[in-house]
């Protein structure tokens, strides 16, 4: 009887570690997905706002913007890229303006230090002096590096 007690008390106290880790894991998955969607926006306000330095700090240096360009006639359709250095001197120049960036329905796929963030947008601007107003979806990948969430890439299909 006594052994049997002892086994109850040893698997009950295996299964509140496992809740108590898994409990943790998920207080701290939903607060990244918070820090995420927070830094989503804030992301996507910034150039509105001019503010360059706010737009590069939530970016990796290594980022890449992936836009596919439609075929049109008798070209194949393309993706085109744009670096994180080349889209932030575009702003910081002011040869790229954004008027407005609205972001709705987005959700957060969490794979660790690795999350995706799709959603739709609209947005109102000019890039060397040409209308880029448009409305879709997309989709952001973010990693967390050194305990920050970075934005990695954007696709634009």
């Amino acid at each position: 009887m006594k052994l049997v007690f002892h086994l109850f008390a040893c698997v009950l106290a295996v299964c509140a570690g496992i809740g108590a880790v898994f409990a943790e894991w998920n207080s701290s998955t939903s607060g990244d997905a918070e820090q995420i969607l927070a830094s989503e926006r804030a992301w996507a306000q910034a150039p509105v706002n001019g503010n360059v330095a706010d737009m590069a700090r939530l970016m990796s240096d290594d980022y890449v913007e992936i836009v596919m360009e439609s075929a049109q006639g008798t070209n194949n359709s393309s993706w085109v890229t744009t670096s994180k250095s080349e889209w932030v001197d575009l702003v910081r120049s002011g040869r790229e303006k954004y008027a407005s960036v609205n972001l709705r329905n987005l959700k957060v796929y969490l794979h660790r230090d690795v999350a995706t963030v799709s959603g739709e947008y609209s947005q109102t601007g000019t890039k060397d002096g040409k209308d880029i107003s448009s409305n879709g979806l997309y989709v952001d990948t973010w990693v967390k590096r050194n305990g920050n969430w970075k934005v990695v890439s954007s696709v634009f299909p």
